[in-house]
């Protein structure tokens, strides 16, 4: 049989951790491992492990960052498929199990995963859906919308980090990614590798978990990021995608980028509309994604740790 560990990497959220293991331990197909990652000093998540009602195994680290915390976590577990979520989101019953049947359910996938509804509280968000999931254009334009996912399972470019599964053997956790916290776009360097390894990555939007997303610590702010993490986005973005359509991305973002990361055109518009806190991000933007571009130019984008 197929086992499975569950790895959580946690910071200073006691009380979304303690749901998260609360759903795991309500799982129809329990998980073989549960390894919950924190930063050395957090005597609160350690808590909540030690009178959890499913059995964990509680590691700490004093090294920042989630990938940090998602390779101490693989290189713990001993089983054949490794799952990552998030310590703000919760998994309905039927959820490792569907993971395991997507991951048997064509030869060569190396990664399954699903949606994640997002609510606020407890009221779920009323957003329009779409098909287009988890995909990379040629010029390196990136489209998530994993919580937005509707239709049949389907084949995707990268997963979300709070829900998917990896088989031993394709999962490659990247170093050379910017940032103390969540170290935003490494979903895109993990997919890069399962997909290097001749795998690929299956989505299914009814593999839903319920994300009910926590405050982040530090520079990396959801509503509020600083100019280091907006800076560290899109160099993570660039070096993420990596070769030529790395490349590609680097222009393409300095030119016009994104909502997240602006490129220059996107920075006239917003002075135009007096959208401050768009304009405030182009030149950090800009700023990584040449910084990113230079890292590729010089051979120094990411390396991965792998766990066959």
């Amino acid at each position: 049989m197929t086992t499975i560990a569950v790895v959580i990497p946690t910071h200073r959220r006691a009380g979304s951790l303690a749901d998260c293991l609360a759903a795991l331990a309500a799982q129809d197909r329990a998980p073989d491992e549960v390894l919950v990652v924190a930063r050395a000093g957090d005597a609160d998540s350690a808590h909540v492990v030690a009178v959890a009602p499913i059995a964990c195994r509680y590691l700490e680290l004093d090294e920042p960052g989630v990938l940090a915390a998602m390779g101490a976590g693989a290189r713990a577990a001993t089983s054949d498929v490794i799952c990552f979520t998030d310590d703000d989101a919760t998994a309905p019953s039927g959820w490792l199990t569907g993971l395991l049947a997507l991951l048997d359910a064509a030869p060569l996938v190396g990664a399954a995963g699903g949606r994640d509804e997002l609510f606020d509280g407890e009221v779920p968000r009323i957003e329009p859906r779409t098909s287009d999931v988890g995909r990379l254009t040629w010029f390196g334009r990136h489209v998530g919308n994993h919580h937005l996912g509707q239709g049949p399972p389907r084949e995707v470019a990268f997963l979300k980090g709070v829900n998917a599964a990896y088989r031993r053997s394709a999962l490659g956790i990247p170093r050379g990614l910017r940032g103390s916290g969540a170290q935003a776009h490494f979903e895109i360097a993990v997919g890069r590798f399962t997909r290097s390894r001749g795998c690929t990555l299956l989505y299914d939007p009814e593999l839903a978990v319920q994300h009910r997303p926590a405050g982040r610590l530090g520079e990396d702010s959801r509503a509020d990021p600083s100019n280091g993490a907006i800076s560290d986005a899109a160099y993570n973005l660039v070096v993420a995608i990596g070769g030529a359509r790395g490349i590609a991305r680097s222009v393409y973002a300095v030119v016009v980028g994104d909502r997240g990361c602006p490129g220059i055109l996107r920075g006239l518009v917003a002075l135009v509309r007096h959208d401050a806190a768009t304009a405030r991000k182009v030149a950090p933007s800009v700023r990584g994604t040449l910084a990113g571009s230079w890292a590729l130019a010089r051979g120094r984008g990411v390396t991965y740790e792998t766990f066959d």
